[in-house]
């Protein structure tokens, strides 16, 4: 099924929604203000300016922690007074940090490495590791990716770089891992990122006992998952690496998307880049790699939705459906797929099985559409319950798709 459009009707309501929301977000502006004029009165005159306090001089953490408030506060103002506008963001949009918001292009001025204490690594990508951290000024605790620059000498890996940061931090939605800033020096280049405590979906999915997730479980992730997404290609962004691996989980297991390496911006909706992890490729990516040249020459972000199908299929069996013995196997088998002959096991429910089928539709214009997969029944009833188990975001999440 193609993505549809959001309706008139949604539309409307969110214009009455920013409507009655003007006079609260007036007196929040208001409640700002009075905090910040009574912070600025408990600040001590001439105060020096530190770089790096330690933790033996409690006085200068003190005073950096007002300072920093006093910053938050007013990059929070700025926001109201946007929200204020016709052109504000949804509400999952709206609940992500401020401070994301203030991002520029250009790297923070004044962030360094020794600004950091580093602690265990977290994990290795292409170009480098990324490190637990904490930022020694306000003992903020985060996720530290260093990337090599001896690693993206040539002209394309830099490129590459340079559109994650750009596409990144561009980015304010609850199921996407923040990027708060970003800085380099002579040797490499820093990303300052929001820390996921749960680790990576792919490791909690080998620690489940029968190394699956029940289909609750996998309803709530694909729900969320599909949310992101559906962010993203709202704003004419394809991901392209939709997997396990790039999908991290909060404090509270929900779903953070991270990785945008190979994601791009596209306004046509039509890319030939041939990117992406062999086993969630689409059958049209697949056939590009095999047959280049005899294939259509381009693809849209419904891979996107055929990487979320594969994904839902991983979660409920354990592993990916086309995976084989080796690479050239399993490319060949995504790329000659003709949309028969994909087996599920019994434990596997009609419901779920339905909804993987729509997603793995070799018609890229006819599969499910991320607004569906938020409103198919499947999905629907199993979040229901999560909510009921205590999972409260979903709950809005729902109303958001109805």
């Amino acid at each position: 099924m193609a993505p549809t459009k959001p309706t008139t009707e949604r539309k409307i309501l969110a214009a009455s929604g920013l409507k009655d929301s003007g006079s609260a977000l007036a007196n929040m502006k208001s409640t700002i203000q009075k905090t910040t004029a009574k912070l600025r009165n408990l600040r001590t005159h001439n105060q020096s300016k530190i770089t790096k306090p330690t933790t033996k001089d409690k006085a200068v953490n003190k005073r950096e922690r007002l300072k920093q408030t006093i910053e938050r506060l007013s990059i929070i103002e700025e926001m109201v007074d946007v929200q204020t506008s016709p052109s504000s963001p949804s509400n999952d949009e709206q609940q992500s940090d401020p401070v994301t918001s203030s991002l520029s292009a250009e790297p923070h001025p004044s962030l360094a490495a020794h600004d950091f204490e580093l602690g265990g690594s977290l994990g290795r990508g292409k170009f480098g590791r990324v490190y637990l951290a904490r930022h020694l000024a306000t003992n903020y605790v985060c996720a530290l990716k260093i990337i090599s620059k001896a690693q993206v000498s040539s002209q394309e890996e830099e490129k590459l770089t340079r559109r994650e940061v750009e596409i990144h931090q561009n980015l304010a939605h609850k199921h996407i891992l923040k990027l708060l800033s970003w800085f380099h020096d002579e040797k490499s280049i820093y990303l300052v990122l929001e820390y996921a405590p749960g680790g990576s979906l792919y490791s909690r999915l080998k620690k489940q006992p029968k190394g699956r997730f029940s289909e609750q479980q996998t309803a709530a992730y694909i729900a969320q998952c599909a949310s992101a997404l559906r962010y993203l290609h709202n704003k004419n962004i394809m991901h392209r690496d939709i997997k396990p691996e790039n999908i991290l989980l909060g404090f509270h297991s929900e779903i953070k998307l991270a990785d945008f390496g190979y994601s791009v911006h596209s306004e046509s909706g039509f890319r030939s880049t041939v990117c992406g992890t062999l086993d969630y490729l689409s059958p049209e990516v697949a056939a590009m790699m095999l047959r280049p040249g005899k294939s259509p020459a381009f693809y849209t972000k419904a891979v996107d939705q055929w990487s979320l199908g594969v994904l839902t299929y991983e979660l409920l069996v354990g592993r990916p459906p086309f995976e084989m013995k080796d690479g050239a196997r399993t490319q060949k088998k995504i790329a000659n797929f003709k949309g028969k002959g994909l087996k599920f096991p019994l434990h596997v429910s009609q419901g779920a099985e339905e909804l993987v089928r729509e997603l793995l539709n070799l018609d890229a214009d006819k599969r499910m559409s991320l607004d569906d997969v938020l409103v198919h029944p499947w999905v629907v009833g199993h979040v229901q319950k999560s909510v009921q188990s205590g999972f409260r975001s979903f709950d809005h999440m729902l109303q958001q798709a109805a």
